[in-house]
């Protein structure tokens, strides 16, 4: 009776051998592969008992290769004593695995569907030779240290190299900002040209031991060279080789300083009606770290005449802030003289980011930046610009880019941050709405009110005439409307202010007004998702939040 057979093998993929499958008599194979296994599936129908032989499949090492661990076979099936499966292995003169054959046959009274075979082996390369009488060479199989960038507070890193019983390596390490050597007895890095000369792996093939890596206020890297010991019989596998020397392997680690996020706040329009602003905030972290940092920020504003109103309105956005308020700006040197146009050449663009703010002397308008040229360094505005001759930009001028946001300041330096409790429906979205406040203005009435709008009070500071600017207190008349200061009407020996309503007061009634003030706070939370990998300082842009009149 005719059976149906079906099973597959699983051999793992490698460049530096080739394996061969010959199907034998009655057999049908289908052979597919990815990158790293290639699954060979095989059906026949045998008769009943009768032995069959499923395939031939021959290991071969390439040149210059050996099977430090043999091809070895696994069998997944219901049937394992139905397989019969022939090893056939070829050594060198060294003992080396260079061959190995299976012979993989099958007998079964029943049908089968699903076994599987799986192979596995381990290649390396065959050791050089040193001489004419072809003495082999001892070989240093690897070397491991992390070479991922070391923290600017430094760290002690352990390597191992494995390789033959007694082979010889040299490892040095350069540091790039001044050309010094490690020395791996004092552990620094010295003038006097130190290494780890001649070091002797011993008979467990294995060599260990630290290097130290000192904390850093400034970028630094180093030059890891590993060598093997020719003159002592020693070579390096092939796979640690590098592309110009066979006897060396060379890699490189970084050491960045901590990088500063600074915040600062700005009013370019107001600057100095404002009493001494509060100090500058400061974040520091490694190099591109995304570990969350959170900074709850509590501003608070003083000024010494005027008053504050809020600048996006008292209604849907009162008091808000936006991402944007934070504003990115670079400095870049204008090269040559200004042509009339939209095109504006520079020494360099780097950092510059479309949709930035373009300023300085010579700037014609309010341009933005549309596009970058970076092979000829230059941008595109939104604004044609005069030439220089026609009082336009001149030949090495400072010139301002600005623009607010996360995205600006990522552009910029890696810089990556969001506001808490921004607002996602309404007129509102984008912005973290009352985050800024106005401190009450408490006076009193100078002198009673008999139905008048007429009220002289204490002192009219912070009191701003406005529709949003609101009075409250005993005896206000607020039945109707909620009564707002319409004048300021002041007077040489008084503070007389006109209200919407008329009200009648008595003298020294207290009042408090509401929607300006000379005090202010600004609170929020701020998160930063990436510090970046440079220094950067984003300027809290005042007048964008609150206007000062």
């Amino acid at each position: 009776m005719a059976l149906s057979i079906k099973l597959s093998t699983l051999i793992p993929v490698d460049a530096n051998n080739t394996v061969s499958i010959s199907a034998g008599s009655g057999v049908t194979a289908s052979t597919t592969a990815t990158n790293s296994t290639s699954t060979t599936s095989y059906s026949l129908s045998p008769n009943s008992g009768v032995q069959s032989t499923i395939a031939t499949i021959t290991f071969t090492p390439s040149t210059g290769y050996y099977y430090h661990s043999e091809p070895r076979i696994s069998i997944s099936s219901p049937y394992v004593s139905s397989y019969e499966i022939t090893q056939t292995v070829s050594r060198n003169s060294d003992g080396e695995v260079i061959s190995k054959v299976f012979v993989i046959k099958y007998t079964n009274t029943v049908g089968s569907i699903g076994d599987f075979l799986y192979f596995y082996y381990d290649l390396k390369t065959l050791k050089a030779t040193l001489n004419d009488f072809a003495q082999p060479l001892l070989q240093i199989d690897s070397f491991n240290l992390n070479t991922s960038d070391v923290p600017s507070t430094g760290e002690k890193r352990a390597f191992v190299v494995k390789g033959d019983a007694n082979a010889y390596f040299n490892l040095k390490i350069t540091r790039s900002s001044d050309s010094k050597t490690y020395n791996f007895t004092t552990d620094t890095f010295t003038a006097t040209a130190t290494s780890l000369l001649s070091q002797k792996i011993g008979n467990s093939g294995v060599y260990s031991n630290f290097i130290t890596f000192a904390a850093v206020t400034a970028d630094q890297s180093y030059t890891v060279e590993l060598s093997s010991g020719i003159e002592l019989g020693s070579t390096l596998v092939k796979n640690l080789q590098d592309s110009t020397s066979q006897f060396t392997s060379t890699s490189t680690i970084n050491q960045f300083k901590i990088i500063t996020l600074t915040i600062s706040l700005l009013s370019a329009a107001n600057n100095s009606h404002y009493n001494t602003l509060p100090s500058n905030i400061v974040i520091k972290a490694e190099r591109n770290s995304k570990s969350l940092i959170k900074e709850a920020i509590n501003w608070d504003l003083s000024l010494s005449a005027n008053s504050f109103t809020f600048a996006r309105g008292y209604a849907a956005l009162e008091g808000a802030v936006n991402p944007i308020d934070f504003r990115s700006l670079v400095v870049k040197v204008k090269k040559g003289n200004q042509a009339a146009g939209t095109t504006v050449l520079f020494d360099d663009v780097d950092d510059v980011a479309v949709g930035m703010a373009m300023s300085g002397a010579g700037v014609t308008g309010s341009p933005r930046v549309v596009s970058i040229d970076t092979a000829n360094s230059g941008v595109v505005v939104s604004v044609s610009q005069n030439a220089e001759s026609n009082s336009g930009m001149a030949d090495d001028a400072s010139i301002t880019f600005q623009y607010g946001g996360s995205s600006t300041s990522k552009a910029i330096s890696g810089c990556e941050f969001y506001l808490d409790n921004v607002s996602a429906t309404g007129s509102s979205t984008g912005y973290v709405v009352k985050a800024a406040s106005l401190s009450p203005v408490k006076t009193a009435v100078n002198g009673a009110v008999s139905n008048s709008k007429i009220v002289n009070v204490d002192s009219e500071n912070g009191i701003k005439a406005a529709a949003t600017t609101f009075v409250s207190g005993l005896g206000i008349d607020a039945k109707t409307v909620a009564p707002h200061v319409d004048a300021n009407t002041h007077q040489s020996t008084d503070h007389r202010l006109l209200l919407s309503a008329n009200q009648t007061l008595e003298d020294n009634t207290p009042l408090v007004f509401t929607g300006s003030s000379r005090n202010a706070n600004i609170s929020f939370g701020f998160n930063v998702v990436n510090i970046g990998t440079k220094d950067h300082t984003l300027k809290f842009n005042l007048d964008t939040v609150l206007t000062v009149s």
